[in-house]
């Protein structure tokens, strides 16, 4: 072997050591300063860092018979004909179950996602639309009386602690309705809205957040993932065979959202890789 041929083994071999020594010094630097944080600051202050976030539980106070009846929902009953109704209760369990299918990439807990954002639209600026009319008519009519509004004698709190974003919105639509309905009171009893009003309005509001909370049913525990849809392996086949035959139904798949390019405004960010696990059922 040359000399020169000497120089270059011993040269690459500098090399690489250095090159050693620098992710080395790296892995130091990363440990001692996580999350790229700026050498300038004491290791001590950077590795303090503030512990996991939790939202703890929270109280729903409503005072009208309407709105509380929607927060429990109703039992159905086969013998009598008595259909069961979603009500917050429910829909926070179902809505739980559907944001963590969405987390691990569930196309059908997208699409079940997309009808619940349009519909809870449609209700919230339904009902802001009735409060407004409502309040103004008695701000109109009520010029030189001084009644208060109507409001209950023993107001129902209740706790609420939800898994899912969906949920406690839906429990603020909830008490926006509340105070719909007692403007609404005060103005039946002033002789200001009649029956077909009252259907018109506070009927119609709450058959609204009805549907919303009827469109978390329309979703299916399949465990199946856009990649098993796109392989069109046997857990594809037997979601597309359970949503056939499940009712209520969803609407057909569009091609966007069983890609992932179309989701809900207010959806889940998908999981990958180690941490995109099957769905588990969260009751």
């Amino acid at each position: 072997m040359d000399t020169d041929t000497n120089s270059e083994v011993i040269l690459d071999f500098d090399l690489d050591e250095k090159a050693q020594e620098r992710r080395e010094a790296r892995k130091s630097l990363n440990r001692s300063h996580p999350d790229g944080a700026d050498s300038l600051v004491k290791p001590a202050s950077v590795q303090g860092r503030p512990g996991r976030l939790e939202t703890g539980g929270g109280k729903i106070t409503l005072e009208t018979r309407q709105a509380h009846a929607l927060f429990y929902g109703r039992r159905g009953d086969k013998e009598n004909n008595v259909f069961p109704i979603v009500g917050l209760v429910r829909f926070a369990k179902n809505i739980a179950e559907i944001w963590h299918a969405s987390e691990n990439d569930d196309p059908y807990a997208d699409l079940t996602l997309l009808e619940i954002e349009e519909k809870f639209e449609d209700a919230v600026a339904f009902i802001k639309a009735q409060k407004t009319h409502i309040e103004r008519m008695l701000e109109n009519e009520l010029q030189g009386i001084d009644m208060p509004n109507t409001h209950s004698v023993d107001p129902a709190t209740m706790d609420i602690q939800f898994y899912s974003p969906w949920a406690y919105r839906a429990a603020i639509v909830l008490t926006q309705f509340d105070r719909a309905v007692l403007s609404a009171m005060t103005a039946k009893k002033m002789g200001l809205m009649f029956e077909d009003d009252w259907a018109a309005s506070i009927v119609k509001c709450s058959s609204m957040i009805r549907a919303v909370f009827e469109a978390s049913r329309l979703w299916v525990n399949t465990s199946v993932k856009r990649d098993d849809m796109a392989a069109n392996n046997k857990v594809a086949q037997r979601a597309v065979k359970l949503y056939g035959a499940h009712k209520p139904a969803l609407p057909d798949m569009p091609e966007d959202v069983l890609t992932g390019e179309h989701r809900a405004k207010l959806a889940p960010r998908i999981r990958t890789g180690e941490n995109a696990a099957r769905q588990d059922s969260l009751s």
